[in-house]
């Protein structure tokens, strides 16, 4: 969403967001693409060489977690979030608004609930990975990152929305 203004704090926004975004996709990407690797490796070894290694599907499945968790992110700042849109093309102007404020809320409460369970789960972990020598912190670790970067996200676009509004308002009062 661009907005008329770039500068000030919805500039700040914005530009902070597209970062975020750009940081989170490139990540995701990394992920996807060492997934990938990983998994073909692991087929190859395993039906065409007869010796198959023992940590390929674990390895995968802890990149998804990873890409999974990063890119709710990059899916709230696009809009590309679940949402029923029939209330906000049905509803008044004023209660589609609240609606839209009221979902930004909601989500807001279960990514931070998202997030201290993740920080309390993260630090309360004693287990390594099953075929790994690896604490599976580094792997819990993933749903306070991708709550946390996903709060961040929401509260750049609430920011962008209100001074949004507020230009709208002024704009009407001229």
């Amino acid at each position: 969403m661009q907005t008329d203004n770039p500068s000030g704090i919805t500039g700040f926004a914005e530009n902070l967001g597209r970062f975020i975004e750009m940081a989170a996709g490139a990540w995701c990407v990394i992920c996807f693409v060492a997934m990938t690797l990983v998994a073909l490796m692991g087929v190859f070894f395993r039906y065409v060489m007869q010796n198959p290694f023992m940590w390929t599907e674990e390895v995968a499945r802890y990149l998804l977690v990873w890409m999974g968790f990063t890119a709710i992110s990059i899916a709230l700042r696009q809009g590309r979030h679940i949402k029923i849109e029939i209330a906000e093309k049905v509803a008044p102007k004023p209660v589609a608004k609240f609606l839209n404020y009221l979902v930004d809320a909601l989500i807001a409460l279960f990514m931070g609930v998202l997030f201290y369970q993740g920080v309390l789960m993260t630090a309360n972990n004693m287990l390594s990975a099953s075929t790994l020598p690896l604490s599976m912190e580094w792997i819990v670790v993933a749903v306070p990152v991708g709550a946390g970067l996903t709060l961040l996200q929401l509260f750049l676009g609430v920011v962008k929305k209100i001074a949004a509004d507020l230009t709208k308002e002024g704009a009407k009062a001229e």
